[in-house]
């Protein structure tokens, strides 16, 4: 498929989400493509035609009264940087990296207010470097988990000192840091489960945020890494330390808020030796060598009803225990495994309870929410799933080639809630009305409103 063609694909997504969500979809989030932008990694030699495609996308998503959330790194870096540097394996990477930013920050900053960095990393380094070295892409490297974390935290944290010293008094923006959580829920309230359900979240996902917002990595990370280190005997740690200057890079915080992407939990529990067989899903391999005592059980990798309330709760309640700043949920989506297609009303019923959690959080317990973001706008292709686990509020014809997009019934449910200005509630498949989160439809409007204000205040 030729670029000019996805180009015009892109613009004609934009039009259609405007068309039938303007008034109540106020915020854009895309990617911007490092390796479209900058397929060499140089920022000397950009491809203005990437480049100008960018600007017409931002312009369009301005013109039609939305704000554009751009996301600079989405798994996606050219390819000479994986051959030449090893990727994030490597700590020439956050150079190259920051230079990138720079590149974004000068190009598109005037018209782009909020950044984030990187989309999930603690996702990425658990995961894709497996991926690469499964297909010959990269080398086999088991110890590459923590160093890459690393160094996206330092990539991270040098591209949010560089847009407050040169660029944020002209373009007065916001730039964020990407996690994803799954809320591990222990499996009762013994002190052993609970110590099991902490532990998985500062290793998982406390590793990329803990030192953007306190300056280095939590004790009890720090303690997981090392004490299996000593098991095997290594002289260096796998999980590196920051030096004097990185400290100070990070001093007094390093994101301006935390993005947070949201789809399932886990059951958590301590594990005392005594079953056998998986302790973890198979995305979180590169990790368990690390939390032994830490056994997670869950029906499916994806919620298929939208029946758990908590899942949302859960998420954001950790983040703004932990952290206490701004969050963006940059991605809460419903998988359709089962090829439901177009006829997707459980879609309606996920977004319906997420969204009806996510208020009465912020309600009861003041947290800071600024945005919500559904993943995603169209069925795309997902890594290893293919377009076999369809997100998109939007159908797309993949099967014959046509790429027709088809409103999904789910757009009933988007209709409604552009209508009321309330969050329509839709009962999951299987489900009572005996919900923790109240029946009767939410304002919406305070996520807009309410949250905006109290986040430009800081």
């Amino acid at each position: 498929m030729s670029d000019s063609y996805r180009f015009g694909n892109a613009q004609i997504c934009i039009q259609m989400v405007t068309k039938l969500f303007r008034d109540i979809l106020n915020s854009f989030r895309f990617s911007i493509s490092w390796s479209r932008v900058l397929p060499s990694g140089d920022a000397s030699k950009p491809n203005e035609e990437g480049v100008n495609f960018y600007r017409r996308y931002i312009d369009a998503v301005l013109r039609n009264g939305m704000e554009p959330m751009v996301t600079m790194y989405h798994f996606d870096h050219p390819f000479s940087l994986e051959k030449e540097l090893n990727g994030w394996g490597s700590p020439a990477m956050v150079d190259k990296f920051v230079e990138y930013a720079g590149f974004l920050f000068k190009t598109f900053g005037q018209k782009v207010k909020y950044w984030v960095t990187m989309n999930e990393p603690n996702n990425y380094c658990v995961y894709f470097p497996t991926v690469l070295a499964t297909l010959g892409l990269a080398p086999a490297d088991e110890d590459v988990t923590y160093r890459c974390m690393h160094h996206m935290n330092l990539a991270h944290a040098r591209a949010y000192r560089l847009y407050k010293e040169t660029y944020y008094d002209s373009q007065k923006g916001r730039v964020g840091s990407s996690v994803l959580v799954w809320p591990a829920v222990p499996a009762s309230t013994r002190s052993e489960d609970v110590l099991a359900s902490d532990a998985f979240m500062q290793l998982f996902s406390g590793t990329v945020v803990h030192p953007l917002v306190y300056g280095d990595y939590s004790e009890a990370t720090r303690f997981l890494v090392d004490m299996r280190n000593a098991e095997r005997g290594l002289t260096e740690s796998r999980l590196p330390f920051f030096n004097e200057t990185e400290k100070q890079l990070l001093q007094g915080g390093a994101t301006d808020f935390i993005a947070l992407n949201v789809y399932n939990s886990y059951t958590v529990a301590y594990d005392h030796g005594t079953t056998g067989g998986d302790r973890m899903p198979r995305l979180l391999r590169a990790i368990e060598d690390d939390l032994p005592f830490v056994r997670m059980a869950a029906g499916d990798e994806y919620d298929e009803t939208g029946a758990d309330e908590f899942v949302m709760h859960d998420a954001l309640m950790w983040t703004w225990n932990a952290y206490h700043l701004p969050i963006a949920v940059t991605e809460n989506g419903f998988a359709d495994v089962k090829s439901l297609w177009v006829k997707d009303t459980v879609r309606a019923a996920f977004h319906s309870t997420n969204l009806r959690s996510l208020m009465a959080t912020m309600k009861q317990y003041d947290v800071q929410v600024f945005a919500y973001y559904a993943w995603a706008l169209l069925d795309i292709f997902e890594f290893t799933a293919g377009f076999s686990r369809n997100f998109g509020l939007v159908h797309v014809d993949y099967d014959s080639g046509s790429l027709n997009r088809t409103l999904k019934y789910s757009s009933t449910f988007f209709r409604e809630m552009m209508e009321s200005g309330r969050v329509p509630y839709v009962q999951p498949p299987g489900k009572s009305h005996s919900s923790t989160v109240s029946p009767s439809g939410i304002l919406l409007f305070a996520l807009a409103t309410c949250a905006f204000a109290t986040f430009n205040k800081r």
